[in-house]
């Protein structure tokens, strides 16, 4: 789930696309889209090859959940780096994204870099990054409404049931709710009917065995 740019292989795309028991869903930690900010992280900064690798990904897997982690306000992160970034996630599209600001921490790697960027610049720039990937989990959200999805049921409450399809990783990712009680569990398929940014709904694709 936590898989390093550099661990994904031509081998690698093969065999997730191959293999059934493997769900296409990739978390893949990139931290930024800018060169110059990823050098300055000491972070591989080959932006072509990523570009590459994704569209390797979804060409073999078009059904692939994809799932990224950015800094925002990292030590010497301009405005043009950081509209780079945002412009990234824009042309990317990942289902799900994990946003952090910059927090100094002495004795790391970046402690010679200090910590010049102010805090209201950090949280601004949170904001519009996260602004943007709420519009664009909704969109991709949205692509799955009469579609129905295996849902492995984990928790009831006021009458209604929540689990997880495929590309919901635990306790990180969002949930899929159905009105009624499912076994929980089971793996029961969901014919979707509605879409939120982080969440889906639907119902019961058919009658469970209580």
């Amino acid at each position: 789930m936590y898989a390093y740019p550099g661990y994904i292989t031509d081998r690698l795309i093969d065999v997730m696309a191959s293999h059934q028991q493997i769900l296409p869903y990739l978390d893949m930690p990139l931290q930024h889209a800018h060169p110059d900010t990823l050098r300055r992280m000491k972070r591989p900064a080959n932006m072509d090859w990523v570009h590459r690798t994704l569209e390797k990904m979804r060409a073999a897997m078009p059904e692939l959940a994809l799932r990224s982690t950015f800094i925002v306000g990292y030590p010497g992160e301009t405005e043009s780096e950081f509209q780079t970034l945002l412009d990234f996630v824009e042309q990317i599209r990942f289902d799900r994204v994990g946003t952090f600001q910059f927090s100094f921490e002495p004795g790391t790697a970046s402690e010679p870099l200090g910590d010049p960027i102010p805090p209201e610049s950090k949280e601004e720039r949170y904001d519009r990054l996260m602004t943007l990937q709420q519009r664009i989990s909704l969109e991709r959200n949205q692509t799955f409404v009469g579609k129905t999805l295996d849902v492995l049921f984990e928790g009831q409450g006021d009458g209604i049931s929540m689990g997880r399809s495929y590309r919901d990783a635990p306790e990180i990712d969002g949930l899929v709710i159905v009105e009624g009680l499912a076994p929980l569990g089971e793996l029961i398929p969901v014919r979707i009917t509605g879409a939120m940014p982080y969440d889906l709904s639907g119902v019961l694709a058919i009658k469970p065995l209580l």
